[in-house]
Protein backbone atom coordinates (compact mmCIF):
# COMPACT_ATOMS: atom_id res chain seq x y z
CA UNK A 1 0.00 0.00 0.00
CA UNK A 2 1.37 3.75 -1.43
CA UNK A 3 1.51 6.24 2.10
CA UNK A 4 -0.96 8.29 -0.05
CA UNK A 5 -3.40 5.41 0.69
CA UNK A 6 -1.80 4.54 4.37
CA UNK A 7 -1.91 8.12 4.97
CA UNK A 8 -6.06 8.64 4.25
CA UNK A 9 -6.67 5.06 5.95
CA UNK A 10 -4.62 6.51 8.98
CA UNK A 11 -6.57 9.64 8.79
CA UNK A 12 -10.79 8.22 8.15
CA UNK A 13 -9.36 5.78 11.17
CA UNK A 14 -8.69 8.90 13.73
CA UNK A 15 -11.56 10.41 12.82
CA UNK A 16 -13.44 7.68 12.86
CA UNK A 17 -14.83 7.73 9.12
CA UNK A 18 -15.05 4.06 7.17
CA UNK A 19 -14.10 5.65 4.13
CA UNK A 20 -14.44 3.17 1.31
CA UNK A 21 -11.57 2.93 -1.39
CA UNK A 22 -11.16 4.61 -4.51
CA UNK A 23 -10.39 2.69 -7.32
CA UNK A 24 -9.46 3.54 -10.85
CA UNK A 25 -9.88 1.40 -13.89
CA UNK A 26 -6.83 0.81 -16.29
CA UNK A 27 -6.60 0.96 -19.72
CA UNK A 28 -7.44 -1.90 -21.73
CA UNK A 29 -3.68 -2.95 -23.79
CA UNK A 30 -5.08 -5.25 -27.27
CA UNK A 31 -2.38 -6.32 -28.57
CA UNK A 32 -2.17 -7.00 -32.19
CA UNK A 33 -2.21 -10.70 -31.97
CA UNK A 34 -5.22 -10.76 -29.64
CA UNK A 35 -8.85 -12.20 -31.06
CA UNK A 36 -12.11 -11.59 -29.51
CA UNK A 37 -15.34 -12.37 -29.74
CA UNK A 38 -17.96 -9.76 -29.41
CA UNK A 39 -21.38 -10.93 -28.23
CA UNK A 40 -24.57 -9.10 -29.07
CA UNK A 41 -27.90 -10.06 -27.72
CA UNK A 42 -29.53 -8.06 -30.41
CA UNK A 43 -28.40 -6.14 -33.29
CA UNK A 44 -27.25 -2.50 -32.07
CA UNK A 45 -25.87 -3.95 -28.78
CA UNK A 46 -22.37 -4.02 -29.87
CA UNK A 47 -22.43 -0.59 -30.87
CA UNK A 48 -23.76 0.85 -28.12
CA UNK A 49 -21.67 -1.27 -26.07
CA UNK A 50 -18.32 -1.62 -27.92
CA UNK A 51 -18.63 0.32 -30.89
CA UNK A 52 -15.37 2.25 -30.46
CA UNK A 53 -13.96 -0.93 -29.73
CA UNK A 54 -15.11 -2.14 -32.96
CA UNK A 55 -14.23 0.81 -34.80
CA UNK A 56 -10.80 0.38 -33.18
CA UNK A 57 -9.65 -3.46 -33.44
CA UNK A 58 -12.52 -4.58 -35.93
CA UNK A 59 -10.54 -6.58 -38.05
CA UNK A 60 -9.31 -8.62 -34.85
CA UNK A 61 -13.27 -9.39 -33.57
CA UNK A 62 -15.57 -11.96 -34.70
CA UNK A 63 -19.63 -10.97 -33.53
CA UNK A 64 -22.13 -13.50 -32.69
CA UNK A 65 -25.87 -11.75 -32.95
CA UNK A 66 -27.78 -14.05 -30.32
CA UNK A 67 -31.36 -13.49 -30.61
CA UNK A 68 -33.20 -12.38 -33.78
CA UNK A 69 -34.78 -9.68 -32.78
CA UNK A 70 -38.70 -10.33 -33.51
CA UNK A 71 -40.11 -7.95 -30.55
CA UNK A 72 -39.23 -4.48 -31.71
CA UNK A 73 -40.61 -4.13 -34.82
CA UNK A 74 -42.34 -0.94 -35.20
CA UNK A 75 -45.54 -2.06 -36.49
CA UNK A 76 -43.64 -5.08 -38.64
CA UNK A 77 -44.54 -8.65 -38.49
CA UNK A 78 -41.80 -10.70 -36.79
CA UNK A 79 -40.65 -12.39 -39.78
CA UNK A 80 -40.27 -8.89 -41.36
CA UNK A 81 -38.62 -7.64 -38.14
CA UNK A 82 -35.97 -10.45 -37.91
CA UNK A 83 -35.02 -9.83 -42.20
CA UNK A 84 -34.74 -6.17 -41.10
CA UNK A 85 -32.79 -6.36 -38.00
CA UNK A 86 -30.40 -8.74 -39.73
CA UNK A 87 -29.35 -6.99 -42.51
CA UNK A 88 -28.90 -3.67 -40.47
CA UNK A 89 -26.39 -6.26 -38.48
CA UNK A 90 -24.56 -7.34 -41.69
CA UNK A 91 -24.61 -3.63 -43.36
CA UNK A 92 -22.74 -2.69 -39.71
CA UNK A 93 -20.43 -5.46 -39.55
CA UNK A 94 -19.42 -4.74 -43.17
CA UNK A 95 -18.61 -1.05 -41.71
CA UNK A 96 -16.70 -2.37 -38.88
CA UNK A 97 -14.54 -4.76 -40.89
CA UNK A 98 -15.12 -7.17 -38.82
CA UNK A 99 -13.20 -10.84 -39.23
CA UNK A 100 -16.43 -12.52 -38.98
CA UNK A 101 -20.01 -12.37 -37.89
CA UNK A 102 -22.88 -15.05 -37.50
CA UNK A 103 -26.51 -15.01 -36.25
CA UNK A 104 -27.12 -17.77 -33.28
CA UNK A 105 -30.71 -16.89 -33.83
CA UNK A 106 -32.29 -17.86 -30.16
CA UNK A 107 -35.73 -16.19 -29.73
CA UNK A 108 -35.77 -12.57 -28.82
CA UNK A 109 -36.97 -12.41 -25.25
CA UNK A 110 -36.37 -16.09 -25.09
CA UNK A 111 -32.61 -16.15 -24.69
CA UNK A 112 -32.51 -17.98 -21.30
CA UNK A 113 -33.97 -20.92 -23.49
CA UNK A 114 -30.88 -21.25 -25.46
CA UNK A 115 -27.90 -22.38 -23.51
CA UNK A 116 -27.79 -25.55 -26.31
CA UNK A 117 -27.36 -23.17 -28.73
CA UNK A 118 -24.86 -21.23 -27.38
CA UNK A 119 -22.60 -24.42 -25.73
CA UNK A 120 -21.64 -24.94 -29.70
CA UNK A 121 -19.92 -21.56 -29.82
CA UNK A 122 -16.45 -22.49 -30.03
CA UNK A 123 -14.48 -20.11 -27.60
CA UNK A 124 -11.49 -21.62 -27.25
CA UNK A 125 -9.53 -19.99 -29.65
CA UNK A 126 -10.32 -16.33 -28.44
CA UNK A 127 -8.38 -14.06 -25.82
CA UNK A 128 -11.68 -12.08 -25.01
CA UNK A 129 -14.99 -12.42 -24.98
CA UNK A 130 -16.99 -9.54 -24.53
CA UNK A 131 -20.69 -9.04 -23.24
CA UNK A 132 -23.42 -7.05 -21.29
CA UNK A 133 -22.40 -7.20 -18.10
CA UNK A 134 -24.62 -9.51 -15.39
CA UNK A 135 -26.90 -6.25 -14.03
CA UNK A 136 -27.13 -4.88 -17.47
CA UNK A 137 -31.13 -3.69 -17.28
CA UNK A 138 -32.99 -6.14 -20.05
CA UNK A 139 -33.61 -10.08 -19.68
CA UNK A 140 -31.28 -10.69 -22.42
CA UNK A 141 -28.47 -8.91 -21.48
CA UNK A 142 -27.81 -10.66 -18.35
CA UNK A 143 -28.09 -14.45 -19.86
CA UNK A 144 -24.37 -14.25 -21.88
CA UNK A 145 -22.52 -13.56 -18.58
CA UNK A 146 -24.36 -16.30 -17.05
CA UNK A 147 -23.58 -18.61 -19.81
CA UNK A 148 -20.34 -17.80 -20.26
CA UNK A 149 -19.57 -18.49 -16.64
CA UNK A 150 -21.13 -22.05 -16.73
CA UNK A 151 -19.37 -22.73 -20.15
CA UNK A 152 -15.86 -22.26 -18.73
CA UNK A 153 -16.91 -24.40 -15.60
CA UNK A 154 -17.82 -27.21 -18.52
CA UNK A 155 -15.23 -26.17 -20.95
CA UNK A 156 -11.48 -26.26 -20.32
CA UNK A 157 -10.09 -25.56 -23.48
CA UNK A 158 -11.54 -21.77 -22.73
CA UNK A 159 -8.58 -19.34 -22.00
CA UNK A 160 -10.80 -16.19 -22.93
CA UNK A 161 -11.21 -13.64 -20.06
CA UNK A 162 -14.64 -12.61 -19.80
CA UNK A 163 -15.21 -8.80 -20.73
CA UNK A 164 -18.39 -6.82 -20.05
CA UNK A 165 -19.91 -3.56 -21.49
CA UNK A 166 -22.61 -0.97 -20.52
CA UNK A 167 -25.96 -0.99 -22.61
CA UNK A 168 -29.05 -0.30 -20.76
CA UNK A 169 -27.30 -0.06 -17.05
CA UNK A 170 -24.16 1.69 -16.25
CA UNK A 171 -20.74 -0.38 -14.94
CA UNK A 172 -21.15 -0.09 -11.51
CA UNK A 173 -17.03 -0.02 -10.98
CA UNK A 174 -15.48 -0.78 -14.42
CA UNK A 175 -11.54 -2.58 -14.08
CA UNK A 176 -10.50 -0.89 -17.37
CA UNK A 177 -11.56 1.46 -20.48
CA UNK A 178 -10.69 2.52 -24.26
CA UNK A 179 -10.08 5.68 -25.55
CA UNK A 180 -12.42 6.15 -28.05
CA UNK A 181 -11.81 9.60 -28.86
CA UNK A 182 -10.82 9.13 -32.11
CA UNK A 183 -13.24 6.76 -33.23
CA UNK A 184 -16.33 7.68 -31.32
CA UNK A 185 -17.26 9.22 -34.87
CA UNK A 186 -17.43 5.70 -36.05
CA UNK A 187 -19.24 4.84 -33.34
CA UNK A 188 -21.86 7.38 -33.98
CA UNK A 189 -22.26 6.63 -37.60
CA UNK A 190 -23.03 2.89 -36.63
CA UNK A 191 -25.52 3.20 -34.49
CA UNK A 192 -27.22 5.51 -36.78
CA UNK A 193 -27.25 2.53 -39.30
CA UNK A 194 -29.81 0.62 -37.01
CA UNK A 195 -32.89 3.18 -38.26
CA UNK A 196 -35.36 0.56 -37.39
CA UNK A 197 -34.35 0.69 -33.68
CA UNK A 198 -34.11 4.53 -33.36
CA UNK A 199 -37.73 5.35 -34.12
CA UNK A 200 -39.05 5.40 -30.83
CA UNK A 201 -35.67 6.02 -28.92
CA UNK A 202 -32.45 7.84 -29.42
CA UNK A 203 -29.93 5.52 -28.21
CA UNK A 204 -26.98 7.61 -30.10
CA UNK A 205 -27.02 10.85 -28.09
CA UNK A 206 -27.40 8.74 -25.08
CA UNK A 207 -24.89 6.76 -25.60
CA UNK A 208 -22.77 9.38 -26.52
CA UNK A 209 -23.14 11.03 -23.68
CA UNK A 210 -22.52 8.82 -21.49
CA UNK A 211 -19.50 7.88 -23.23
CA UNK A 212 -18.22 11.73 -23.17
CA UNK A 213 -19.31 11.76 -19.66
CA UNK A 214 -17.22 8.54 -18.67
CA UNK A 215 -14.23 10.22 -19.99
CA UNK A 216 -14.16 12.49 -16.90
CA UNK A 217 -11.92 9.99 -14.77
CA UNK A 218 -9.12 9.89 -17.35
CA UNK A 219 -9.07 13.11 -18.85
CA UNK A 220 -9.82 11.85 -22.61
CA UNK A 221 -13.05 13.01 -24.70
CA UNK A 222 -14.60 9.75 -24.96
CA UNK A 223 -14.15 6.31 -23.31
CA UNK A 224 -16.10 2.89 -22.89
CA UNK A 225 -15.98 1.24 -20.29
CA UNK A 226 -15.67 -2.20 -19.16
CA UNK A 227 -15.25 -4.91 -16.63
CA UNK A 228 -12.27 -7.68 -17.05
CA UNK A 229 -12.72 -10.94 -15.05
Amino acid sequence: MGMKKINRWFKSLIHGYDLPQLKKSKPWSIMPSDKICILAPHADDESIGCGGLLAKYGSQCDVILLTDGRLNGNGNTPEETVKIREAEFAAVMKFFNVRHYEFMRAQDGMLIDAYKSFEKIDFSDYDYVVMPHGHDAHKDHVVPQAFFRRLRKEKKNIRAKAVYYEVWAPLPEPTHYLDISEAVEVKRQAINMYVSQLEKIDYTSRIMGLNHYRGIRHFVEYEEDFVIE
